[in-house]
């Protein structure tokens, strides 16, 4: 029975060695590892077939021929199971043994290999004596062994269960499973019933491991004749663990998102096999590799910058041949051998830059990467999970900074204002965080926290009896885009029953940058049909100007404080400013005046109309208790 099952574990272990050598196209560390285990296998079963076919008769060899035979089968079994380790190790990206483990595996070789070298002179695994072959207390040392080795791999695996796909964890369960049956059959079993399973398991697992782990097309990207991210990782890995030196380049689309959505996939599928064909030319088929849509990684041991700038004149021209010169602009970024220096640094450039979805300057198009660009990166993922954490807690505050009458300097409203204070980072101010927010669409859910935040103070003090005559609150462009917004607001509104009239919404210059039928506006027209009211921030930067403004029947319109501070320039910037806020007034619109922090300042602006003005020079953002108590203070 016995040499059945060996003589199966031979044969296939030779086909399967045969095939995987023929239909790879790359090797990975696991790959090495899984060949490695394939050839020691194919010598354990030829060890197993010799003693089986002495065993029953077939072919007689003499005691000092059988007990070489036996130690050497026994010194490969040792050597398997130590493989099989170093496989599952590379297969869960498990890179570096920690110092102590380290020398306690160094420890382990050692011992185990000199106990199988010295047994023909100690007989701890098996001795002759006048032809007699005789076992020795260390005996079923080696299945020992892979019992306490394939209990590490299990442990490993629960350890990385979250690194680790669903399927890939359950072929590491299931060989394990297998394996650990199979050493605990050798011990137990073996000898009493005459059948051993231990290198048949090993093929089955063989098996198991050619059809999933190993799979030359877990290394390709979808249809694409390319290799994926997973390979690139690889091959990064097995190069720096063989010391040599090469650089790293990220090449993409800038605005990746809005292309690939906009693309049909027809074309974007042409357009990315035309820029495969093209990186191929240029940099060679193992050295190219699709991290995501329309982004690839490319390894290169030639000079990165001149590389860089043939692939992205080769990109413009292929963007130009397929009548998208306008739409799409190439992004590189670039990781030279003398910025990196260990594994970690490459996958920590490699999250970056799928994060970093368009060039961060007007005129980078090719931007190079180093280890100090990771500690702003670093920052904005701790910002990300503050974030997360004061969502769910709803652990953030709101400040109110006062506006007051142009007229009389008289209280009238203020403006609300986020911040976020993280046992971690400590205070965080909207100009880090709400960037993040909007990004990674968090923006939505915090906008509306923060209105109902806002929306129970107002009814818990009664804000509006104390003297405010509506209080500021601003809505993000993300926000004003989901298509229930408005009607969410106007549910809280309502749970504190406070007049629509007291709510004036906020909105940014993004809000001109729509259409007019765009779920944007239903949701302004919407909130206004209701009866609150509108503020156009930033007016004089960017998208907003008179002309957009028409479109809203808003009641206000600030003035970024760029544009007030401009007038401190020249009185050609003064009177240009003081137009405005006139045509803004004449459109009965009120004008508020931000950014006020000196006696010069507001000297200079004075005699320009406006309405109402805010900024420092009057009151900081204050918090809710300290704004209550300036409220009450004042009637008092």
């Amino acid at each position: 029975m016995s040499l059945c099952f060996d003589i199966t574990a031979l044969c296939v272990s030779l086909i399967m060695l045969f095939t995987y050598y023929l239909r790879r196209n790359i090797f990975m560390k696991s790959g090495y590892y899984y060949s490695f285990y394939l050839v020691l296998l194919i010598l354990l079963s030829i060890s197993d077939i010799i003693l089986d076919l002495d065993e029953v008769g077939i072919y007689k060899i003499d005691s000092l021929w059988w007990y070489t035979v036996k130690v050497i089968g026994m010194f490969v079994t040792y050597f398997l199971t130590y493989i099989v380790l170093r496989y599952f190790m590379a297969v869960m990206s498990y890179r570096k043994f920690g110092r102590g483990m380290s020398i306690i595996v160094v420890v382990y070789v050692i011992i185990i290999t000199s106990i199988m070298v010295s047994t023909p002179f100690t007989g701890w695994v098996l001795s002759v004596k006048n032809g007699v072959i005789t076992r020795g207390g260390l005996y079923l040392l080696p299945y020992y062994v892979g019992l306490f080795t394939f209990a590490i791999i299990f442990i490993a695996a629960f350890q990385f269960r979250e690194k680790l796909s669903r399927s890939t964890r359950a072929v590491i369960v299931i060989s394990v499973l297998i394996l650990l049956f199979a050493a605990g059959w050798q011990i137990v079993w073996a000898d009493k019933l005459g059948i051993k399973l231990f290198t048949y398991a090993y093929m089955v697992v063989g098996m198991l491991l050619y059809t999933t782990l190993q799979d030359p097309y877990l290394y390709y990207y979808k249809y694409n004749l390319c290799f994926n991210e997973r390979c690139f990782l690889d091959s990064v890995d097995n190069k720096l663990s063989e010391g040599k030196k090469f650089s790293v380049f990220f090449l993409g689309i800038d605005n990746m998102g809005l292309v690939v959505e906009a693309l049909p996939e027809t074309k974007k599928e042409e357009l990315e096999n035309r820029i495969i064909s093209m990186l191929h030319e240029v940099c060679k088929k193992k050295n190219v590799f699709i991290i995501d849509d329309l982004s690839f990684a490319i390894i290169t041991t030639q000079d990165v910058r001149e590389v860089m700038v043939r692939v992205s004149n080769q990109v413009d021209k292929i963007c130009f041949d397929l009548d998208m010169k306008k739409s799409l602009s190439p992004i590189i970024y670039a990781f030279k051998h003398d910025a990196f220096y260990s594994f970690d640094h490459i996958y920590k450039a490699l999250s970056y830059v799928k994060d970093k979805k368009d060039r961060e300057n007007e005129s980078d198009t090719i931007v190079f990467l180093n280890t100090s660009r990771f500690d702003f990166y670093d920052r904005e993922l701790k910002v990300y999970s503050a974030l997360l954490r004061a969502i769910k807690n709803e652990s953030f505050s709101v400040y109110f900074q006062p506006i007051f009458n142009s007229d009389n300097s008289d209280f009238v409203s203020a403006e609300v204002l986020l911040r976020i204070e993280d046992k971690e980072l400590g205070l965080i101010y909207p100009s880090e965080f709400i960037p993040i927010a909007e990004k990674n669409g968090l923006m939505g859910k915090l906008g509306e926290l923060v209105f109902d935040r806002v929306c129970h103070i107002a009814s818990k003090y009664n804000l509006h009896s104390l003297g405010m005559d509506f209080i500021d609150i601003n809505i993000s462009y993300m926000q004003c885009i989901q298509s229930d917004m408005a009607d969410r607001l106007i549910a809280i509104c309502g749970k504190y029953h406070l007049t629509p009239g007291f709510i004036n919404l906020e909105i940014t210059d993004k809000a001109f940058q729509v259409d007019d039928n765009s779920t944007m506006i239903m949701n302004i027209k919407k909130l206004m049909d209701y009866g609150m009211t509108f503020t156009i921030d930033n007016f004089g930067t960017a998208a907003a100007n008179a002309e957009k403004i028409i479109r809203f029947p808003v009641r206000y319109v600030k003035f970024d404080k760029s544009a007030i501070w401009n007038a401190l320039l020249s009185d050609k910037c003064k009177i240009v400013t003081g137009n405005m806020v006139r045509m803004i007034r004449d459109l009965n619109i009120k004008a508020v005046a931000c950014g006020i922090e000196t006696d010069n300042l507001l000297g200079i602006i004075r005699d320009m109309d406006f309405s109402y003005y805010q900024g420092y020079y009057f009151s900081k953002p204050i918090p809710e208790d300290e704004f209550v108590y300036f409220l009450t203070s004042r009637l008092s």
